[in-house]
């Protein structure tokens, strides 16, 4: 039998999932991201090498929330 799993684990599992979700939809909305006070930027790849950053912490925290939830199962596959 199987203990059963942490409940912290999975809170923070799911934190991770829906911080990385938000971050994502801030970024689509405008909120966050390099154009936020400048002068937009001049060309289309400059404007992405600015949402890089943020768009990579947004997916690390997705993946570590997903890893966390993976985790929490035990590693085993059903």
């Amino acid at each position: 039998m199987n203990p059963s799993p942490l409940p912290s684990r999975r809170i923070a599992g799911w934190t991770c999932v829906a911080l990385g979700f938000a971050l994502v939809v801030l970024l689509g909305l405008g909120v966050i991201g390099p154009g936020t006070g400048d002068p937009p930027p001049a060309s289309l790849g400059a404007a992405l090498m600015g949402l890089a950053p943020t768009l990579a912490l947004a997916v690390a925290a997705f993946v570590a929330g997903l890893l966390l939830l993976r985790a929490d199962r035990g590693g085993t596959r059903r």
